[in-house]
């Protein structure tokens, strides 16, 4: 939580103090929660380098044509179009050849599959194009594309998320698709018609996937977005060893040209491993009751045909669950000092949107950390180590993407939930929101210190996915998904402030 040892915090406390003397002693130390609140919005741009926060969601519906409306920014942000040519149902983003200067976005795409296996599976923008012309696709026949990643060595890996789904790696993706788009004929196989670009990556597993979280020699850790229910416990989180063979110890690539064979890819052949919390005789702990803590690595049995279900490995291992986890990302500044740290979202459910006096699910939606800490003698030398960095409420739930700002600790968080809010004089539409979190800082919780909202959708049929920041963090990308008029649209960002 926030507290009075951050920098400038003794200015924070002081002016929280006078406030408190000046307008009403009794109300702020009746509600210090709300207190550090509005501390927090007051101190915006200090804290997470936004001149001023979004009191409240949007209030729709916004249907018009123009992408730039169908959002409002916090003070000191701008917005403008990258794309309103892309499918409607673009969703991830990934930064291409580098994160430091892009020259194109590939985007998954959440399509389901068609009769024909020509759905746009994977499309990509030329950032220096027209943004009413700018897009190509270059992959189709996957069904409900979603997750999309570069590679530490210089491919894209994109994903389905569906309860079969498979992850796709893509070489040289630029040249990919070039006239007509590749296209996948066999889903089970991973036939397609551009066999030496298009790879079905097998040794992942099969799940619905969503969060991704590659380390630099191939190691990826991932979830599964599944509903808990009857004889389920949610979806699992797992974690792929590439085998020493194929492990990658090169730089990150930033060229585009890829520094592995798709033969020496580090998801040619590996080992993958459930996650299993519980640490009392013997992981005899495990269920329910531990979704939080330290717990053990599972190692789950490979099949003749390649195509491992991990549902299935799920149930009989009986592996810890979560209400729908979704998206992951790598926290690069702990990984660059040694300390192997993942965060997803767990989406939850909700029957109305934010502050609606008419709730009839609150399963809020929270945000999960995980610490892959070294154990001598463990499965794969170490275990997971869990804690709930953030946990929504009322206002702020049903999470979707999250991303890392570089360079601040700070993480962004998207929702994708309902958007009917009753009050106490009828019923309204507000639009999901985007939210910045702090690191947790050195008191005495795990949790973030604090969250503002910084964005919030206008068009309130739509969602914002695939947030994804430059190496700069003061720029950012999102597609604004399913808009009402069913038009594509990628939005930038700008205006972060990061020092």
């Amino acid at each position: 939580m926030f507290k009075c040892i951050l920098k400038f915090a003794r200015v924070v406390c002081l002016v929280g103090a006078s406030v408190m003397l000046v307008s009403g002693r009794a109300e702020a130390q009746n509600d210090w929660g709300s207190h550090i609140q509005q501390l927090l919005d007051a101190h915006s741009e200090q804290q997470f380098g936004i001149t001023q926060a979004l009191a409240e969601s949007a209030v729709g519906p916004y249907n018009g044509p123009n992408n730039v409306l169908s959002v409002i920014a916090a003070k000191g942000l701008q917005v403008s179009v990258v794309s309103n040519a892309t499918n409607p149902l673009a969703d991830q983003i990934a930064l291409w050849p580098n994160d430091e200067h892009p020259t194109h976005l590939f985007m998954a795409i959440e399509t389901g599959r068609n009769a024909t296996g020509t759905n746009a599976s994977l499309q990509v923008i030329d950032l220096n194009g027209n943004p009413d012309s700018n897009v190509r696709t270059v992959l189709t026949g996957l069904t409900s594309g979603d997750p999309i990643r570069r590679t530490p060595w210089g491919t894209i890996l994109v994903g389905e998320e569906a309860g079969d789904g498979a992850m796709y790696e893509i070489f040289d993706p630029l040249h990919v698709g070039l006239g007509t788009p590749a296209m996948i004929t066999n889903r089970a196989t991973g036939g397609n018609t551009d066999p030496t670009h298009v790879f079905k990556r097998k040794a992942l597993g099969a799940l619905a996937y969503e969060g991704l979280g590659i380390l630099p020699d191939g190691t990826t850790y991932y979830g599964d977005e599944r509903r808990p229910g009857p004889t389920t416990a949610g979806g699992a989180i797992y974690k792929y060893v590439p085998d020493p063979t194929v492990a990658y110890s090169g730089l990150p690539v930033t060229t585009g040209i890829a520094a592995v064979s798709p033969a020496g890819s580090p998801y040619a052949l590996g080992k993958i491993y459930g996650m299993r919390l519980g640490t009392n005789s013997g992981n005899t702990d495990n269920g329910q009751g531990s979704e939080i803590g330290k717990g053990v690595w599972v190692p789950i049995t490979t099949v003749p045909d390649g195509n491992i279900d991990l549902r299935l490995a799920q149930d009989s291992l009986h592996l810890t669950g979560y209400y729908r986890p979704e998206d992951m990302d790598v926290d690069e500044a702990a990984v660059a000092q040694g300390i192997r740290r993942v965060c997803w979202t767990n989406t939850g459910r909700m029957s109305n949107g934010g502050n609606s006096v008419v709730e009839e699910a609150a399963t809020y939606g929270e945000v999960m950390c995980m610490v892959d800490e070294p154990k001598t003698g463990a499965v794969t030398n170490s275990r997971p180590f869990v804690t709930r960095f953030f946990a929504g409420g009322p206002d702020a739930n049903f999470f979707d993407n999250l991303d890392f700002q570089p360079g601040t600790g700070r993480m962004v968080v998207l929702e994708d939930g309902e958007v009917e809010v009753v009050t106490d004089h009828g019923t309204e539409l507000r639009g999901n929101d985007v939210w910045m979190l702090l690191p947790d800082g050195d008191d005495r919780d795990v949790q973030s210190d604090g969250a503002i909202r910084i964005l919030s959708l206008t068009d309130t049929g739509a969602e914002p996915t695939g947030w994804i920041f430059d190496a700069s963090g003061e720029t950012a990308y999102v597609n604004i998904q399913h808009r009402i008029p069913n038009i594509g649209a990628v939005l930038k960002i700008t205006g972060f402030k990061v020092k």
